[in-house]
């Protein structure tokens, strides 16, 4: 099990990229604006909202639930938690608001973050001490800036606070309570330590090498354990920005302008590409499907061997090539042009 904790891999990766792009969420308004963190504004919120969180009485050990689409804030949110020693649980929000509210209660949370002030409302009768909004205002909860200050004056008046607070947070503590009834049934409660999580993270390049060249876009939820892992705590480890997607209506245009090199998505999504895809081609000349089909034959040809670790024979190699030449490349285009990478979670 790996010696570090998640506060230590953000902080590690903000000592070495710490201007880089981290995070970059759309604005809105049908254009291309963003609100974007670096790395060291990244490790500074995480650090303020964990101050923050302790001066309100919540410390390690103690269990924090999180309800709300994938977002910045969520990202900032969970670090922080963490941060603090405290044990972040993120909450399905496809669940209706009483079970949800079940789920809370059984948890034992001592304070929950919501994403809006409408999804406060309805979860506003949940046995917490603290409420906190990531976007809004709302009477009876603290916004994420206004935790945030708190943290700042935390600190400032105690300047050995941060220190204190991650010097005894170590790898056997328990990080994340995943609230999971795999396919069916009730949430299943199961907690995981820092150092489980960070020796999955760290295992990760060997199987994806990525970096800050690289680029991915987020919109699975957030309770889910892969988007957990993959999209949000091994992009820390290994310094990969990420794309928070406005909605899954608009993804098909995110992935054209944002042009990730890098994609997870359940079985479900890659199965309508393909099915697109196949569309398109059924409209085609006789010739052109052919040609196609024998491209997707190449392809699989080489994905085998691929898998094997072996390299390509020239068979393989240079039908691959020209396929690639031909047919790949458009294919790509069209659907961001830079993925090298697709991950099938779910």
């Amino acid at each position: 099990m790996s010696s570090r904790t998640l506060y230590q891999v953000l902080r590690d990766t903000s000592r070495e990229h710490g201007a880089k792009l981290a995070l970059q969420q759309p604005q809105g308004g049908g254009g291309r604006k963003y609100r974007t963190w670096t790395w060291n504004e990244y490790l500074t919120a995480a650090e303020e909202i964990a101050a923050g969180l302790r001066s309100l009485g919540i410390g390690k050990g103690d269990l924090v639930a999180i309800n709300s689409e994938t977002r910045a804030e969520f990202y900032l949110a969970d670090l922080g938690i963490m941060t603090n020693g405290s044990v972040a649980a993120a909450l399905y929000q496809s669940y209706p608001a009483p079970d949800l509210l079940k789920t809370i209660e059984t948890s034992g949370a001592k304070a929950l973050f919501v994403e809006t002030p409408k999804m406060l409302t309805a979860l506003r009768s949940a046995p917490v001490e603290h409420f906190f909004l990531l976007t809004g205002e709302a009477e009876g909860a603290l916004t994420l800036e206004q935790l945030r200050e708190r943290g700042r004056a935390a600190r400032a008046a105690d300047p050995d606070l941060l220190s204190r607070i991650t010097s005894n947070v170590t790898a056997a503590d328990n990080a994340i309570l995943y609230l999971t009834s795999g396919a069916t049934g009730e949430p299943k409660m199961v907690m995981v330590t820092h150092g489980a999580i960070v020796q999955n993270i760290e295992m990760g390049p060997a199987v994806l090498p990525a970096g800050p060249e690289d680029m991915t876009i987020a919109f699975l939820p957030s309770a889910h354990i892969t988007q957990r892992i993959v999209m949000e705590l091994l992009p820390v480890a290994s310094a990969v920005p990420v794309t928070f997607s406005e909605s899954l209506m608009k993804l098909p245009q995110e992935m054209k302008s944002v042009r990730p090199t890098i994609l997870v998505a359940p079985p479900r999504f890659w199965e309508r590409i393909y099915s697109s895809i196949c569309t398109e081609v059924k409209k085609r000349k006789p010739l052109q499907q052919k040609i196609f089909w024998a491209a997707m034959g190449a392809g699989l040809a080489a994905a085998k061997y691929r898998r094997e670790g072996k390299p390509l024979p020239l068979h393989v190699r240079w039908p691959f090539r020209l396929a690639d030449r031909i047919v790949f490349h458009k294919i790509r285009a069209r659907f961001g042009g830079r993925l090298r990478l697709a991950i099938s979670g779910g």
